[in-house]
C-alpha cells in the first residue's frame, strides 16, 4: 500500500496547479462543490479495491503518457480540461494499482465529475437541452388534444408561452443521475461494458425522465389543473425519484448478471 501511494503521490505532485484551481472552483457555487462529494467517493472506492496484479511497468504506461501530454499542453489547454488529464491519469494509474484494469470506468466517471461540470453544461448545453425537452413535449401534448406548438424554448397553446426554464433543461439531473450509476457501478464491481451499458440506460432514464417532468409540468403552468405553488417543486421531486429508482433497477440487474456470469465460468469441484 505505501508502494502505490508513492507512485500515485507522484504525478499528484506534477499537478499541483490543477488542485490549486480545484480548491478555488470547489467554493465557488453550491453546484460546482458537489463534486467533492463525486470526488469523495472516487477515493473511498479506489481504497477499497483489491491490489492488481499488474506490475507498476507496462501498465502504468499509459499513465506516464497522460503526464507528459499535461506539460506538453498545460500552456494550450484550458483549465477544465487540464483538469480533466490530470484525473485521467491519476485515475488510471490507481485503476491499475488497486483494481488490476487499465481503465475502472467507474472511478473514472465519478472522478469527471468530480470536475466543476454543471456550470459549463448549463452554459452549453443547457439550451439544446431545453429546447429538445420542448420539442418532445409538443407532440406529447398534442396526442393528449392540446394544440402546443414548440417555439425555442417555449410551448405555445392558445398564445400562451409556457417556457422551459433552465431548471427543466435537466442537467443537475443528468449529473446526479449518472453519479447515482457510476457509484452503484462501483458497488456492484460492474466490469467496463456492464458500466457503459448502466451509464447509458442512466441517460436514456434521465432524458425520458426530463420529459415527463416538464409534459407533467405543463398542465401545472398552463393553469389546466388547479395546483397550489409548492405542485412546481413536487412534481420535479417525484420525477427524479423515478428516475433515481429506474437506474438503481437497471444497475442491479446488471450486477445479477454480472455475478451469474462470474459464477458460471468458475470451474466446479474435481470428483
Amino acid at each position: 500500500m505505501k508502494r502505490q501511494l508513492i507512485i500515485l503521490a507522484a504525478p499528484a505532485v506534477a499537478f499541483w496547479p490543477v488542485w490549486r484551481w480545484y480548491a478555488a472552483r470547489a467554493g465557488g457555487s453550491a453546484d460546482e462543490a458537489w463534486g467533492l462529494l463525486a470526488f469523495a467517493c472516487a477515493v473511498y472506492f479506489f481504497w477499497r479495491g483489491r491490489a492488481g496484479r499488474e506490475a507498476a511497468g507496462p501498465g502504468l504506461l499509459f499513465p506516464a503518457l497522460l503526464v507528459l501530454l499535461y506539460a506538453a499542453s498545460y500552456a494550450l489547454l484550458p483549465p477544465l480540461a487540464r483538469g480533466a488529464v490530470a484525473f485521467t491519469a491519476l485515475g488510471c494509474a490507481a485503476s491499475v494499482l488497486r483494481f488490476g484494469r487499465r481503465f475502472h470506468v467507474g472511478t473514472l466517471g465519478l472522478l469527471y465529475l468530480s470536475l466543476p461540470l454543471i456550470p459549463s453544461l448549463q452554459f452549453y448545453g443547457g439550451y439544446p437541452l431545453r429546447a429538445f425537452v420542448a420539442g418532445t413535449v409538443a407532440p406529447l401534448l398534442r396526442l393528449g388534444g392540446y394544440a402546443v406548438v414548440r417555439e425555442g424554448t417555449c410551448l405555445n397553446w392558445a398564445g400562451r408561452l409556457i417556457w422551459v426554464d433552465a431548471p427543466c433543461s435537466g442537467v443537475r439531473m443528468l449529473w446526479v443521475g449518472l453519479f447515482v450509476a457510476c457509484a452503484l457501478a462501483c458497488l456492484y464491481e460492474l466490469r467496463p461494458l456492464k458500466t457503459l451499458a448502466a451509464l447509458a440506460a442512466a441517460f436514456v432514464a434521465i432524458l425520458l425522465g426530463n420529459v415527463v417532468r416538464a409534459a407533467a409540468l405543463f398542465y401545472v403552468e398552463a393553469g389546466v389543473v388547479a395546483a397550489p405553488p409548492w405542485a412546481h417543486d413536487y412534481v420535479g421531486v417525484v420525477s427524479f425519484a423515478a428516475v433515481a429508482g429506474s437506474i438503481m433497477l437497471a444497475v442491479r440487474q446488471l450486477g445479477k448478471v454480472s455475478r451469474c456470469d462470474i459464477n458460471s465460468s468458475t470451474p466446479g469441484p474435481a470428483y
